[in-house]
């Protein structure tokens, strides 16, 4: 996916729409409760930061509020995804490099001083979607930085048929991306991502461990209020 000669507005509808035709072909819809400001129609930079349970996070995100990813360093070397994520602009992150998490936070900072939405998970890796982890702060630091607010995302990923918790999307363990894209592509009852979008938390008077902590405790008790739905 490339945007020769795409201005800020082109390249995000571009983003979104190649997004929303990917889940379709997969049969993943995503649904939405709650309100998320929606470029480009919204100048509000924000901060969207979720639970994670899948790659398909990103992507469901991207259909709903076009951003710039924070992702682990591995994702480059997928095949076809990490490619799209280069061209999306993905910042890379090393966990295990606290000079690379230095770097990550400056250009998530530089990004949202540009006017760019950035997304991530600060939990730092993924789940089956039944809990919460703990959000690491780095994230959060840049949005103090730059004065921006938090917009909190539960994702809970269901049957589209029954309505249960669905873990076929689940990326965990040492399952391989393409095992994993096999899983999926093979959910015959299809599978739907319930994002639930928080009010946004304003960064003002904050540390960016309080603002975490504020952050997962919202991301968590929506992800309990949709389970019990």
């Amino acid at each position: 996916m490339q945007f020769p000669r795409l201005n800020r507005e082109e390249k995000l509808l571009a983003i979104q729409t190649w997004s929303t035709q990917t889940l379709a072909v997969m049969g993943v819809t995503v649904n939405v409760v709650g309100h998320i400001e929606r470029p480009p129609l919204s100048n509000t930079t924000q901060l969207l930061v979720a639970n994670h349970v899948s790659w398909l996070d990103p992507v469901a995100i991207q259909t709903v509020q076009p951003s710039i990813f924070v992702a682990k360093e591995e994702v480059r070397r997928w095949p076809v995804v990490g490619t799209i994520a280069q061209a999306c602009g993905v910042v890379f992150v090393n966990r295990g490099s606290p000079s690379s998490a230095r770097y990550m936070v400056t250009q998530v900072a530089t990004a949202m001083g540009s006017g760019h939405n950035v997304a991530g998970f600060p939990e730092g890796t993924s789940t089956l979607g039944h809990t919460v982890d703990m959000f690491h702060g780095n994230l959060f630091e840049a949005a103090i930085q730059q004065d921006v607010p938090v917009q909190p995302l539960a994702l809970r990923y269901t049957s589209t048929q029954t309505g249960e918790h669905c873990t076929r999307a689940a990326f965990v363990g040492d399952v391989s991306f393409l095992s994993s894209l096999h899983q999926v592509m093979r959910a015959r009852d299809g599978i739907c991502i319930t994002l639930h979008a928080s009010p946004c938390l304003m960064p003002q008077g904050h540390s960016r461990k309080s603002l975490a902590l504020l952050a997962r405790s919202s991301v968590t008790a929506q992800l309990e209020a949709l389970s019990v739905s």
